[in-house]
């Protein structure tokens, strides 16, 4: 996600409200009752201890750096984000270019207690081979080079490519916040008034998860797919980040008078009077060409990790172990901004025998879904792309007695709006 020459559009244009509710949520008595309702439900928490060997890892996949034309994001900076975020495993997906292989070169391996893994977003593909691939002339070619070297590729941005299925896919994006940002239509009529983006700015600064968390709504569109997906074979789903850390802006003093307005990589989008931009931001009387008289980001890294996750069930932080959760759909994705989700459960019993997320089991008596959260929000129980049961509390405990493909998700009420907070993958009854 870029803001290239319309930078300037799109900064307002969030600041204005990009779709129907971004712009009420954006005032700054709904975001301090939003940090409100969050730090609320901190103090309600209940740790959830896990049962069985899985430990629960927390992992961010879609997320891009300095590899990337579009981000200058700094290895040391993103690692030091992702664990003031509580990320355990960083999946990259650079975008390829000639003078690097994104394999090869790209960031892998331990770092400051963070596992590193390298990939590309190529071919319409959150793509992780193992070894270098040649350039594909299609998704689903794509999808096969990198299933050969025994890699993981999950279907990007699913808004622009609704109709690709394919065997060799692991699995799809069910969450993905440039597809929420590219929705919003509102965008022209917020830059007409210079003193909001002043407004914006302060509440940017003092409120930036809850500003960069605006834009958080239920992607129906994937989620649909998604179920239409897994009615005909298992699929993993997982959440993007598409960290980039490229949204905002900034106003540097130029000479003779002006203030050059820059993006956030950098590049000069326009040029304004000192005059006109005083309205939008103070400048200093000693302030000298060069100065920042104001500077906005809205996507930093900590903010765009903590915002979703997948969270991963695995036996220790490794590379085959992250493979081998997201094989088998062992992983739920977690809206931690709003509540931290470590602990989330939603298994099947059946013979006092535990199956866990992804599982595939047959129908037989007795067997019942069992869901365990660390707070008590509003479940919902999808069976084959329908909802088919609602319950209140911190615990869920339903019997099965039709075959089908069940997920959960659940909500919370954050400042008087239900927001999803989990979506697991499914369990397979056959």
């Amino acid at each position: 996600m870029r803001l290239g020459s319309l930078g300037l559009v799109v900064v307002l244009g969030f600041c204005g409200g990009l779709r129907a509710d971004a712009l009420d949520r954006m005032t700054a008595e709904k975001l301090a009752a939003v940090r409100a309702s969050v730090a609320e439900w901190a103090k309600q928490r209940q740790e959830v201890p896990r049962p069985g060997p899985w430990k629960e890892y927390r992992t961010n996949l879609h997320v891009h750096s300095a590899f990337s034309h579009d981000s200058r994001g700094k290895i040391e900076d993103i690692v030091a984000s992702a664990k003031k975020a509580g990320t355990q495993v960083l999946m990259f997906t650079e975008h390829p270019a000639a003078h690097y292989d994104f394999v090869k070169d790209g960031h892998q391996g331990m770092r400051d207690g963070v596992l590193m893994i390298p990939g590309a977003e190529e071919a319409g593909l959150l793509a992780y081979p193992l070894t270098p691939v040649p350039k594909a002339t299609g998704t689903l070619e794509m999808a096969n080079l990198v299933k050969r070297t025994g890699g993981l590729s999950f279907l990007a941005h699913l808004e622009e490519r609704m109709d690709v299925e394919g065997p060799d896919l692991a699995g799809v994006e069910i969450y993905n916040i440039h597809a929420l940002f590219k929705e919003q239509k509102r965008l022209v009529s917020s830059m007409k008034n210079p003193i909001w983006l002043a407004n914006a700015a302060k509440m940017i600064n003092q409120y930036p998860q809850e500003a960069y968390s605006t834009l958080h709504d239920y992607p129906a569109n994937y989620l649909k797919r998604f179920d239409e997906l897994c009615q005909k074979r298992p699929h993993t789903g997982v959440s993007a980040n598409d960290a980039h850390q490229n949204i905002g802006l900034v106003l540097r003093l130029g000479e003779k008078n002006k203030v050059l307005v820059e993006d956030a990589l950098g590049e000069k989008l326009l040029e304004i009077d000192r005059l006109v931009a005083g309205a939008v931001a103070k400048i200093p009387a000693d302030a000298k060409p060069g100065d920042v008289v104001l500077r906005l980001q809205l996507d930093r890294y900590e903010n765009a990790l903590r915002h979703a996750s997948t969270h991963l069930l695995m036996r220790e932080q490794t590379r085959e172990q992250v493979w081998d959760a997201l094989e088998n759909g062992r992983a739920f994705v977690g809206f931690d901004w709003m509540a931290d989700t470590t602990g989330f459960q939603f298994a099947a019993f059946a013979c006092y025998q535990r199956h866990e997320l992804g599982a595939k089991i047959p129908l037989e008596n007795g067997l019942k879904m069992v869901g365990k959260a660390p707070l008590g929000g509003d479940w919902k129980i999808i069976r084959n792309g329908q909802v088919i049961k609602e319950h209140t509390g911190a615990d869920l405990d339903m019997p099965v007695k039709e075959s089908g493909v069940y997920r959960a998700e659940v909500w919370l009420d954050i400042a008087g709006e239900k927001r999803v907070w989990i979506l697991s993958n499914p369990i397979y009854v056959r």
